[in-house]
């Protein structure tokens, strides 16, 4: 039997023992807990220790008296005051003044045979004005196999008892109660009385359903066996404790010495040590599962701000795109409107009766200026002009709009106290940083934002594109230089007509197909100059609006990218962490069901 439980109990440590390596591994990536990742760390090596049976109760209940009265000997002090201030360790070997083997721990050795197969530790009062013993004892807690509480008949179960128990619960330990005094009861009614409320209280308050509960004095127990041991002094040479003997009906100390010294032994031992590390990682499991919920939450609201300055950037991109258009149109119909003065220009003028004018190079040039080019240069210049003051104005509320965007979300998160530090995890993601960071930037850019300037600069910057395209000096002659660089050369071409007059008698035939070629010459430099300063405009704006656009992903962008990263981590870690409480679960199961619990 022994072998065929070794070999369990092996299995079951081993795969006990991967999942809590797992676990740590997976709060590692997730900036998990400092605190948590050390526990993790030191439950490997508690898996291979003895079984831990761990006191705990608030001071003067009786904890040191009920382990003295165990070893039938005064060990460890006792007083009306707190006496325990270290947590005390005691394991088999010669007895011996203690040794600190770590900070507020002490190790302390007896010859009792049952500590040859388990430890048992006393540990401070929870109650005591030195909050530092109860977080001694608090922080001990998780190693325990076994927890037995020591209350007091005369005043159970107190509110801080509660307290301390819920913590204890909450590493899914299994507790036995130990109500000690009942040498001072008032009548055997009132163990009973006591008995009914922590049966009650304990259901009700904890959701623990028939606790297991012993009512002893300790202190009776204790002075039983001091006298035994000094009875029987000469005659046991054999270090055997002796037994308590015990004449008070009430006290069930003996059963109690019995379940720690019997009863708790083999299959009960393995089965509360194996569920040890199972209830220490489903404690952790449901801590971190719900902090990283919440800080995946609190990625997904703070990715959503960022999603939403890039939905206005891609809104304001396709809105300006479609918008500009229209400039387009005004400019396509300043050049109708020349092309159709153009048009009757050439038919009221390239006729034989204007033979003389026509010869005139310069008034021919000065009357196209002034009755067909008119005021079409300074037309399109404005066009242009109010396209480019359209697009700083846009761009200009874009960035007031993110800035807005950002600054109503950042007073959201300082109303409902959200940019509070994170105490309890090494997660670095500072929200308040990486907002103040977004801002910093775009509220320099909203500060530094010259409409005039920037409208100079980019009406500069067409102009040396027109004068590129089309070779002309617009810079000195303004946008519209380039009609009457266009369309003069068309006029002057008129000239030529009158000399197939001269020589040719059919002259009269020859002027009307002449000016029919010089208007449609004419209307395809129109169509040109159109298209070509729509392509260039196009261009130019495209140019101008990929500017503004990569303005503001260059700051948005690497923290749209961080919180991206952030919530794959997340999700991938709640997805590690949730699998491994599904497997504490069954190997709950299976150890519950490979050592099934005894039942006194």
């Amino acid at each position: 039997m022994e072998q065929v439980l070794t070999r369990q109990q092996g299995e079951l440590v081993a795969l006990e023992r991967r999942l809590v390596l797992r676990v740590r591994d997976a709060l590692a990536k997730s900036d998990g807990p400092s605190a948590d990742l050390e526990r993790l760390a030191s439950l490997v090596n508690e898996m291979d220790e003895l079984f831990l049976l761990v006191v705990v109760g608030e001071y003067n209940t009786g904890k040191s008296t009920f382990i003295n009265a165990l070893l039938g000997d005064e060990v460890f002090a006792m007083g009306d005051l707190p006496t325990t201030r270290a947590i005390s360790i005691l394991s088999y070997g010669e007895a011996g003044p203690p040794k600190a083997i770590g900070e507020n721990v002490h190790l302390f050795h007896y010859p009792l045979e049952v500590l040859r197969d388990l430890d048992i530790v006393d540990t401070p009062g929870t109650n005591s004005i030195e909050r530092m013993e109860e977080a001694i004892t608090r922080g001990f807690v998780p190693r325990a196999d076994l927890v037995l509480f020591v209350t007091s008949l005369l005043q159970p179960l107190t509110a801080s008892e509660l307290d301390f128990l819920t913590h204890i619960r909450e590493w899914g330990k299994k507790v036995v109660f130990v109500v000690n005094g009942v040498d001072r009861r008032n009548s055997d009614e009132q163990v009973d009385r006591v008995r009914e409320y922590l049966t009650r209280e304990i259901a009700t308050r904890l959701g623990a359903s028939a606790p297991t509960m012993y009512f002893i004095s300790a202190l009776q127990a204790l002075r039983g066996k001091l006298a035994a041991r000094k009875e029987f002094a000469a005659p046991n040479s054999s270090g055997a404790t002796p037994s308590a003997a015990v004449s008070d009906p009430r006290n069930e100390y003996p059963a109690l010495e019995r379940y720690v010294l019997e009863t708790l032994r083999e299959t009960e031992r393995v089965r509360l040590k194996l569920l040890t590390p199972l209830g220490v990682l489903r404690n952790l499991l449901k801590g971190n599962v719900a902090s990283l919920d919440k800080r995946l939450v609190v990625v997904h609201e703070d990715a959503r701000v960022l999603r939403s300055i890039r939905e206005q950037l891609d809104a304001y991109s396709a809105e300006m795109r479609s918008d500009s258009e229209r400039y387009l149109i005004e400019v396509r119909n300043v050049l109708y409107e020349l092309e159709g003065r153009g048009r009757s220009w050439f038919e009221r003028t390239i006729r034989i009766g204007n033979a003389n004018f026509l010869r005139n190079k310069d008034a021919v040039e000065n009357r196209f200026r002034a009755e067909v080019v008119r005021d079409s240069p300074q037309a399109i210049e404005g066009v242009v002009h109010r396209m480019v003051d359209w697009t700083v104005q846009r761009n200009l509320r874009l960035w007031s709009s993110v800035f807005a965007e950002l600054d109503a979300h950042t007073a959201r998160l300082r109303e409902s106290g959200a940019l509070a530090p994170h105490g309890d995890t090494e997660f670095h993601y500072n929200r308040e940083e990486l907002f103040a960071r977004l801002r910093e930037p775009i509220e320099r850019r909203l500060g530094e934002f010259d409409t005039d300037k920037e409208a100079r600069e980019i009406v500069d910057s067409v102009k040396e594109a027109v004068t590129t395209a089309f070779g002309v000096n617009i810079l000195a002659i303004g946008l519209g230089g380039i009609l009457v660089a266009a369309f003069t050369t068309a006029a002057l071409d008129v000239t030529g007509v009158l000399t197939a007059t001269v020589f040719a008698i059919a002259g009269w035939l020859i002027i009307p197909a002449r000016r029919r070629r010089l208007v449609n010459e004419f209307e395809a430099k129109i169509a040109k100059l159109n298209a070509d300063l729509a392509t260039l405009l196009r261009a130019k704006f495209e140019e101008q609006l990929t500017r503004y656009e990569r303005q503001i992903l260059e700051i948005v962008a690497p923290y749209a990218r961080f919180l991206e990263t952030e919530q794959t981590k997340l999700e991938s870690s709640l997805a590690e962490l949730r699998g491994a409480e599904q497997e504490v679960t069954t190997l709950e199961q299976r150890v519950m069901a490979t050592f099934p619990e005894e039942r006194n």
